[in-house]
C-alpha cells in the first residue's frame, strides 16, 4: 500500500516537474504581419510642416498600440507597424492615428486601410501614406479630445455602377463630447477636404446627410470625412465605398489640355477653414529694433490652383483624376473632381521645391484617358522687405525724402532673399512694389502715394532682388512717369505743394510687395503653364487671397528748409 503511494507520489513530481518545463506559446515568425505608416503633418492646412508632433496608432479593432514616431524637420514620421494575427485575419487592417504636440489641439484619422505582408518576406510596396493636419489650440490647450463622429450609410438606390445610384451617408457628432454642435465639417470623395475644396461643407451643427453618386467612380473610393471642434482639435474619419466596375462602353477618350498651375506663398498665415468671420490679428511692429524678430517667423500659406480645359468630346466623361509628383516620374493620384479644377491643400508641399501635376480624363466606365500636359513648378520662399531710409524715428529729413527699400532674406535682413531654392533663375523672379506716405497729424486719414499714367498704382518693378529708390514727387521712375496723390478722408487729388511740411511727422512704408516668376508654355497653346507667386505685403488684394499687413513702418520727422 505504501509502495503503491510513493510510486503515485514520484509520478505526480515527476509530471510536474516535466510541466513546469513547457515554455508558453510564442507566436512564429511567420504569424507577425505589418506595414510602414508614412504620416505628413502641417500645422493647418497650406501652412507650414509640424515637426515634433508626437504619433501613435492603434488597431481599429482591437485598441492596441501598434506603432507610434515622432515626426522630423519635414513633418513626417515613418512608423513600422506590427501586428501578431493568425493567417487568416491578416490581408488588411483599419487604424486610428492620433497626434500630439503642446499647445497644439489633437489631431486624429480613424478608419485608414494598412495592407498587411508577412514581416518574414520581404516585399516593397512603398509606405501607405497618410496626411493630416494639426492646429493651435483655440481653447483648452490641455485637451487631449477631439470630435467623434456616428457615420451611417443610410441606404443605397440603384446600381452601384448606376449613374443614378446614391449613397446616403448620416452623420451626427457624438453627443457626449463637450462640445453640441461641430465647428466645421467638410466632405471628400477620394481626397482629404478643406475650405477651400471640398464636396459638401456644414458649419456650427451636429447633424447632417450628404449623397455621394457612382458615377465616375469605379473600385474601392474612400470618403473622408474632417471635422474641426472649437478647439480646433480635427479628425479625419474615413469611410470606403467599393463601386463595382461597369460594363465597357467603346467610347473615345480624349485628355485635359492646357493644364496650368497658379501658385501662392504667403506669410499671412490665415488658418484657412476659419473661413471669413475670423481674422488673423495683427500685431504692427513699428520699432525697427524688432524688425530682425518679426522676419524670423517662418509660418507661411502655401495655395496651388490648377486648371485645365475639358474635352470638346466629352461624351461618357465622368470627371477628371488629378495626379501628382515630387520627382516626374512617380505618381499618386490625389483627388478626382467633376470640374476641371483643383485646390491642392499644399500638405507636404515646400517653398523651393519642385513638384510635377498631370490630369487624366475619367470615363464612366472607370477608364481613363491619356496624361495631358505635364506642368512642374516651384513655390517660391517668403522674402521680408527692409526699408532702409528714411530710418526709423529719424528727424532732420528733408521734405523731399528719398524712399529706399530693398528684399531681404525672412530670416536675416542682412541677406540677399533666395526664393527659389536654386533651382530656377533669381534674375527671372520678378520683384513688384508700390510705396506710400502717412500723415500722423491729420484726424482722418490722408495717404499720399504715386499713380501711373492711367492713375493705377504706380508699380515699381525690379528683375531679381534689387534695392529701389525714388525721391519724393518725382515725376518718373525708370522711363515711366507717375504722378503723386493723397487721400484725404474718401477724396484723393493731385498732390499740391512741392515738398512735405516741416518739421511735421510722416510714416513711410509699403502697400504691396511680391515676387512672381512665370514658366514657360510648354504645350504651345500662348499661355504659361505656371504662375508662382510669394506675397509679403498685400493691404490692397493685388495678389494675396487676404488682407497681408506690413511687418512695421518708419516714422519721421522733416526739417525746416530743405
Amino acid at each position: 500500500m505504501r509502495t503503491g503511494k510513493a510510486f503515485l507520489l514520484t509520478a505526480i513530481l515527476v509530471l510536474l516537474v516535466l510541466t513546469s518545463c513547457v515554455k508558453p506559446s510564442i507566436p512564429d515568425e511567420s504569424f507577425t504581419y505589418g506595414n510602414t505608416l508614412l504620416v505628413s503633418f502641417v500645422e493647418y492646412v497650406t501652412g507650414p510642416v509640424a515637426a515634433g508632433v508626437a504619433v501613435e496608432v492603434f488597431d481599429g479593432e482591437s485598441g492596441e498600440l501598434i506603432g507610434e514616431g515622432v515626426t522630423n524637420e519635414s513633418g513626417q514620421a515613418f512608423i513600422e507597424l506590427v501586428w501578431h494575427l493568425e493567417e487568416e485575419n491578416a490581408d488588411e487592417r483599419t487604424v486610428t492615428i492620433v497626434a500630439s504636440k503642446e499647445d497644439m489641439a489633437t489631431s486624429a484619422m480613424k478608419g485608414l486601410k494598412v495592407p498587411l505582408h508577412s514581416l518574414s518576406e520581404q516585399i516593397d510596396t512603398g509606405p501607405v501614406m497618410a496626411d493630416m493636419a494639426i492646429r493651435r489650440a483655440m481653447v483648452d490647450p490641455e485637451s487631449s479630445r477631439f470630435p467623434n463622429l456616428d457615420i451611417v450609410l443610410s441606404g443605397v438606390t440603384g446600381e452601384a455602377t448606376d449613374p443614378t445610384g446614391l449613397s446616403f451617408f448620416k452623420v451626427k457628432l457624438d453627443s457626449d463630447l463637450e462640445y453640441e454642435s461641430w465647428f466645421r465639417l467638410y466632405v471628400g470623395v477620394g481626397y482629404v477636404p478643406w475650405e477651400m475644396g471640398y464636396d459638401f461643407m456644414s458649419a456650427n451643427r451636429s447633424e447632417m446627410t450628404f449623397t455621394v453618386t457612382s458615377n465616375g467612380y469605379s473600385g474601392e473610393v474612400p470618403i473622408h470625412v474632417v471635422v474641426y471642434d472649437f478647439n480646433r482639435a480635427r479628425l479625419d474619419q474615413v469611410i470606403y465605398l467599393n463601386f463595382a466596375d461597369g460594363e465597357t462602353t467603346q467610347v473615345e477618350k480624349f485628355a485635359p489640355s492646357g493644364l496650368s498651375v497658379l501658385s501662392i506663398t504667403s506669410d499671412t498665415r490665415f488658418e484657412y477653414c476659419s473661413l471669413s468671420e475670423e481674422t488673423v490679428e495683427e500685431t504692427p511692429t513699428p520699432d525697427e529694433a524688432e524688425y530682425g524678430e518679426a522676419i524670423s517667423k517662418e509660418e507661411t500659406n502655401i495655395y496651388i490652383k490648377l486648371s485645365w480645359k475639358r474635352p470638346q468630346d466629352d461624351v461618357g466623361l465622368a470627371g477628371y483624376n488629378i495626379y501628382h509628383s515630387v520627382d516626374g516620374v512617380t505618381y499618386r493620384k490625389v483627388a478626382f473632381r467633376k470640374s476641371p479644377d483643383f485646390f491642392d491643400s499644399g500638405i507636404g508641399i515646400e517653398a523651393g521645391k519642385r513638384y510635377y501635376y498631370k490630369v487624366r480624363s475619367l470615363y464612366l466606365d472607370g477608364s481613363e484617358s491619356e496624361d495631358s500636359n505635364v506642368v512642374s513648378l516651384v513655390p517660391l520662399d517668403i522674402f521680408k522687405v527692409k526699408l532702409i531710409s528714411p530710418l526709423n524715428n529719424s528727424t532732420g529729413v528733408s521734405r523731399r525724402p528719398v524712399l529706399r527699400w530693398a528684399p531681404v532674406d525672412k530670416k536675416d535682413h542682412n541677406k540677399v532673399p533666395v526664393l527659389d531654392g536654386g533651382l530656377l533663375n533669381e534674375n527671372e523672379i520678378v520683384y513688384h512694389y508700390t510705396c506710400m506716405i502717412w500723415d500722423t497729424v491729420q484726424s482722418g486719414p490722408q495717404l499720399i502715394f504715386p499713380l501711373n499714367q492711367d492713375l493705377e498704382r504706380f508699380d515699381f518693378v525690379t528683375e531679381g532682388p534689387r534695392q529701389v529708390s525714388v525721391k519724393f514727387l518725382d515725376p518718373s521712375w525708370s522711363g515711366r512717369g507717375m504722378d503723386w496723390f493723397f487721400l484725404l478722408n474718401t477724396e484723393m487729388e493731385m498732390f499740391p505743394f512741392d515738398r512735405l511740411e516741416a518739421f511735421k511727422t510722416y510714416e513711410w512704408g509699403l502697400d504691396y510687395a511680391y515676387a512672381c516668376y512665370t514658366g514657360d508654355d510648354s504645350d504651345g497653346n500662348g499661355s504659361p503653364d505656371s504662375m508662382v507667386y510669394s506675397v509679403t505685403i498685400d493691404k490692397s488684394d493685388v495678389v494675396d487671397l487676404r488682407v497681408n499687413h506690413a511687418d512695421y513702418l518708419n516714422r519721421f520727422t522733416t526739417w525746416q528748409d530743405n
